[in-house]
């Protein structure tokens, strides 16, 4: 199995969070919803984090 990069980290982070975004749209429950959006948000911080960290090494590629 090849080695995962970051960007696919980020893209697969970010597909979840899209799908726990529907989800929360569909939520049977105010409860459900809630937790269904407090997780997108929490997934969707852990892409940003990994996007931040691929622009940052990126830069540094590009001074050297």
């Amino acid at each position: 199995m090849p080695p995962v990069t970051d960007i696919a980290v980020y893209q697969k982070l970010s597909e979840i969070a899209d799908d726990l975004d529907q989800l929360a749209s569909d939520g049977p429950s105010l409860v459900g919803e809630a937790a269904l959006n407090t997780a997108a948000r929490t997934v969707r911080g852990m892409a940003t984090a990994v996007y931040q960290h691929i622009m940052s090494t990126s830069d540094e590629t590009q001074d050297s």
